[in-house]
């Protein structure tokens, strides 16, 4: 047996990343596998790590045994230990910090749940009369219907912790324990049947399960249009695939996506599904971890960390809404799941189906010259197709002194939904009542005093926020530049178009959906199912309203502010502002009444916006991929982000500049950008610096720059300049 073993500590220091050779007990030898949390000695202490690989032998001398098995199951599977060092290397990151990105914290930490609570009825239960605790009522029909339940399934399903208690008291439910593989057997057993397709879905669908009967890695790109039926592909997909004896993964963007998900997908593969997502409790998360790893879940459905689910045997890998930015991480690891999801489709010999009305770029380019399959849905499945867009241009709307938000289209638009008893959808990208306070008298903007960005007023708490560093302060009655009394309120976000829509229609239900509402952690499923059950007439909200959601009740879209997004300093703001134009759009027309969409701007001759009121893509990409290819930014070439924060401005640029210079001779055929203040320059008292490399096939160069890294970290004394590396970034404020 192996006598050596390579050990992974788990602490996140530079100093230790690096595999540690340790020497196998012989009453450990066989026990050990690879993959396994183990105790090993650390100089003085005691510290946990992973095993990496089993060794026959060793150069090392005088090696450390290893103390114990920390647990007997491996934690990572073989893919997994490929997985990381991929990760590492692609991302410039620390192992232990992939290795952290792929398990769950109280995973590693904590004893692993092996038992379940479900609730069942007591024989009491059939001779209750609850006619005047309706709630209580409800459970106990819920409960007849399913048997038994799972608790965590109960709660989903909208019964309260507290009526269970009641319930509970009156003798009427009682708890038992069950092994957590009983969990398939106490899950909904309801299920929902395969819609009959049309053309063009039975088209694509063909040629996905081809593509899956010929288990090989294969990359397919599924564009099509708003309300065309691409999550009935999706589910017939998964069918094809579990008939196969594989496993499928699919991932959605937005957590305030995942209950709609939820319903689709637990409804066609009842007890198969497990769920991850990043407000899950632990408990939660743990044991949907458990039901994946055992192999009771086939069929794993989250945001953006559930690509690492140990699933075995993947036969196809979904990426819904493929171009958001969501999907790339903005903490170490800085991966993109859209490539993780294409390592492990290679390495399972699986299908990657990436699934958008709005492709990103990348992802169409890749189609276009021949390196993934492009297939195309252009009609919706609905009777009703496409809604029209009007643009409404509001510099004509102050010359004929109209000032309020709302131009007199949408006002127009609003009263007729309302009239008609139908429901809109008010879209603005901002959050807050305004997007900065004014002096108009001097000019003088309220800034916050940590970042260099605007404070935001937010009006119901009658304060002004730091939506980077959340500093908060009173709004000023006078100038603090000039003590002037002029104060005024400029660029509306959430909060002032509510003010409005309450303003103008006092009696009428609305829902606001953003940042600020939606913090704790069932509030995405309470808004979205009351809005579908016709509570409120109208939504306003940013863009976590503006994909996914499907409510045949909305025939009107409005867009209060297009530029929102179209004015950002970052290369990609023209894909941003086309694609959430074009997602929005498609929140309306999807019921018998059909619908039209507003879209309120000052640039209503950019071609983001033409193309997106037409709803024609390859307009957009035709003027966009050309405006790439002159710039020679992505998909033309990579990027590799090198940002540098610090809170004294001088050591910010002594270490970008000894950087950039240790970085010239292996960049030599490269463009080297700065180094530069970043667009934010300062964000909580932190001065920010930034070298960009801009190249093709820069992961060439990924194992000469992990050392200057390596060596940057090992200067005596150390930079207190911290370094951060973001290959591909998506955003580079």
């Amino acid at each position: 047996m192996s006598a050596y073993a390579e050990v992974i500590i788990d602490l996140v220091s530079h100093a230790v990343d690096r595999p540690f050779h340790y020497s196998v007990p012989e009453q450990l030898q066989q026990q050990l596998k690879p993959g396994q949390q183990v105790t090993v000695p650390l100089g003085n202490r005691r510290c946990q790590g992973f095993v990496l690989r089993l060794l026959d032998e060793t150069d090392i001398e005088n090696l450390k045994d290893i103390i114990s098995i920390t647990d007997q199951d491996p934690l990572l599977t073989g893919e997994q230990l490929a997985l990381l060092h991929w990760i590492s290397l692609h991302y410039y990151c620390r192992k232990i910090d992939a290795l952290h990105a792929m398990i769950p914290a109280a995973f590693r930490r904590e004893k692993r749940p092996n038992r379940m609570k479900v609730v069942e009825l007591t024989p009491q239960a059939s001779e209750a009369d609850l006619k005047r605790a309706p709630a209580q009522n409800k459970a106990l029909d819920i409960l007849k219907e399913q048997g038994v339940l799972a608790r965590h399934k109960l709660i989903q399903l909208g019964v309260k912790a507290e009526t269970m208690r009641a319930l509970e008291k009156k003798g009427l439910i009682c708890y038992r324990l069950v092994p957590m593989e009983a969990q398939k057997k106490v899950g909904n057993s309801s299920s929902t049947e395969p819609h009959l397709m049309l053309n063009e879905q039975a088209s694509c669908f063909s040629r996905i399960s081809h593509a899956l009967e010929q288990q090989k890695a294969q990359r397919i790109l599924l564009h099509g249009v708003t309300a065309s039926g691409k999550t009935e592909v999706y589910m017939q997909s998964i069918t094809c695939c579990l008939d196969l004896g594989k496993s499928a993964l699919v991932l959605v963007p937005e957590i305030s996506l995942t209950p709609q998900m939820i319903e689709h997908f637990e409804g066609r593969f009842p007890g198969r599904v497990a769920v991850l997502h990043s407000r899950l409790s632990v408990a939660e998360k743990n044991r949907q971890w458990t039901a994946i790893l055992s192999g009771e879940a086939k069929v794993v459905l989250g945001a953006r960390s559930a690509v690492f689910a140990p699933l075995k045997s993947i036969g196809i890998i979904i990426i819904d809404e493929e171009h958001e930015t969501t999907y790339k991480q903005e903490e170490t690891p800085r991966y993109h799941a859209r490539d993780v999801a294409w390592w492990r489709a290679r390495y399972n010999k699986a299908v990657l189906l990436l699934g958008s009305a709005t492709p990103s770029l990348e992802s169409y380019y890749l189609a276009v010259r021949g390196d993934a399959e492009l297939l195309s849905m252009k009609e919706r499945v609905t009777p009703i197709q496409l809604p029209p867009v009007e643009v409404v241009d509001m510099r004509k709307e102050l010359k004929e002194n109209h000032r309020h938000i709302f131009s007199r289209p949408l006002l127009e638009g609003l009263n007729a939904v309302l009239e008609n008893d139908e429901q809109a959808l008010l879209f603005i990208n901002r959050r807050g009542f305004a997007g900065f306070v004014l002096c108009r008298e001097c000019g003088h903007v309220v800034r916050c005093k940590s970042c260099d960005v605007s404070l935001t007023l937010h009006k119901d708490r009658n304060i002004m926020c730091c939506h980077y560093c959340a500093h908060e302060e009173a709004v000023p009655e006078v100038c603090p530049g000039c003590g002037g009394v002029k104060i005024r309120h400029f660029s509306a976000g959430t909060q002032r178009v509510e003010e409005e829509v309450r303003k103008l229609y006092p009696r009428v239900s609305l829902i606001r959906m953003d940042r600020d509402t939606t913090s704790s952690r069932s509030a995405h499923d309470y808004f979205y199912r009351q809005f579908k059950a016709r509570k409120a007439s109208i939504l306003i909200g940013t863009q976590m309203i503006a994909k996914g959601f499907d409510f045949p009740g909305v025939t009107l879209v409005g867009v209060v502010a297009a530029d929102t997004t179209l004015n950002l300093p970052d290369f990609r703001a023209p894909e941003r502002t086309f694609q959430l134009l074009t997602q929005v759009s498609g929140r309306t027309a999807r019921g018998p009444r059909g619908g039209k969409v507003i879209v309120q701007t000052y640039h209503p001759g950019h071609y983001s916006i033409l193309a997106a009121a037409e709803h024609d893509y390859p307009a957009f990409y035709k003027q966009e991929i050309e405006n790439r290819r002159q710039l020679a930014y992505p998909p033309f070439s990579e990027l590799l982000r090198v940002l540098f924060t610090y809170n004294e401005e001088k050591a910010v640029f002594d270490a970008a500049n000894w950087f950039a210079g240790c970085l010239e001779p292996i960049t030599n055929e490269l463009e080297l950008l700065g180094p530069a203040p970043a667009a934010l320059f300062r964000i909580k008292d932190q001065y920010r610096v930034q070298i960009i490399i801009k190249g093709e096939k820069l992961s060439g160069l990924a194992p000469r720059i992990k050392k200057l890294i390596r060596e940057y970290h090992a200067m005596k004394p150390a930079w207190p300049v911290r370094l951060a590396v973001d290959f591909n970034p998506q955003v580079v404020l």
